[in-house]
């Protein structure tokens, strides 16, 4: 019932990233496990929603083209496993999917680094801890966010292969296994596996800005959307345009919107929670994370529109 009354209103769903070992467990609103992701995508393909592409989407939204429970899927960041295993499971579906890559760590082939320190503290909480690296000893205290932005701190100075030498000497102060670095678990996926995965035409790759972070003043929004569109249109060797557009960790500010429109950009996706309709701003596009830590019913009841009629009776009543 409530489905139907909102069939017109644009689902935008927000995948981050596949968990291949306890990822989920660590971070549940950014990884998701197999099994979560097989529920959620049975559950798309038998229902009378209908995946299309954000393009598509887009004509809709204008009025260019009619389209009946819409559902767009995007991915945030540019995870390997996200290249590597996600996608082929929409594929699977026929279901396109448009992934926003944040192109630092392509370029720079390294764990992202504040969330592989996470996870390795999560494994092993301490308060604190010693690293000795290059004749030298560096201690760390404080709570998770303190150590690892310490860690993070002291880490700046050094050349890559350097940088990879001391996250090994902290995962062996921790007495946690390395192999996240070696097997790419908290890394993003090189160009060479962002250029494979175009070969399907299920799959459209966009801009999330160059180190996942949108500044407020115009030349510093400026300088993260076209380094970021520079990268892919190098890298990709693509001319196509990179028009569509996704805010960092989902943060927005009004001030953002004029700097958007100057850069070309004709959608940008928020994680304001909640179904589109046609009034909506093409640059405040509202999204609803897919969790590994919510059930298929609470899934269904925020695709379906219920959180957005209570959303308007309360603000009816008020």
């Amino acid at each position: 019932m409530f489905s139907y009354w909102h069939r017109d209103k644009l689902v935008i769903l927000c995948f981050h990233s596949l968990s291949i070992k306890d990822e989920h467990q660590f971070w549940p609103g950014v990884f998701i496990s197999k099994d979560k992701l097989s529920e959620v995508l049975e559950y798309l393909d038998r229902s009378q929603f209908n995946v299309v592409s954000l393009d598509d989407a887009e004509r809709h939204l204008r009025g260019e083209i009619q389209l009946k429970y819409p559902v767009v899927i995007t991915v945030d960041d540019g995870w390997r496993s996200s290249i590597t295993e996600l996608l082929p499971a929409f594929q699977a579906y026929q279901f396109p999917a448009t992934v926003y890559v944040a192109t630092y760590y392509c370029d720079h082939q390294l764990p992202v680094v504040n969330v592989l320190l996470q996870y390795w503290l999560w494994q092993k909480p301490t308060d604190a801890f010693e690293v000795m690296f290059c004749q030298k000893r560096f201690h760390f205290s404080g709570d998770t966010a303190t150590k690892v932005a310490a860690v993070e701190r002291t880490m700046e100075a050094l050349e890559e292969q350097e940088k990879v030498a001391f996250l090994l000497a902290v995962a062996k102060s921790l007495d946690v296994d390395d192999d996240a670095i070696a097997s790419k678990q908290f890394h993003n996926a090189s160009y060479t596996e962002l250029k494979r995965a175009l070969t399907s035409t299920l799959v459209d790759i966009q801009l999330h800005t160059h180190t996942h972070h949108l500044p407020s003043t115009y030349d510093s929004v400026e300088r993260e959307i076209r380094t970021n569109r520079a990268a892919l249109t190098e890298q990709l060797c693509s001319q196509k345009a990179y028009e569509h557009f996704c805010y960092p960790s989902g943060i927005w500010f009004p001030e953002h919107i004029p700097s958007l429109h100057v850069q070309g950009i004709r959608t940008a996706t928020t994680l304001d929670e909640g179904l589109n309709d046609r009034s909506v701003h093409p640059l405040k596009l509202k999204r609803n994370l897919v969790m590994d830590n919510r059930s298929l019913n609470q899934f269904i009841i925020t695709v379906s529109g219920v959180l957005d009629t209570l959303r308007l009776a309360v603000g009816k009543t008020r």
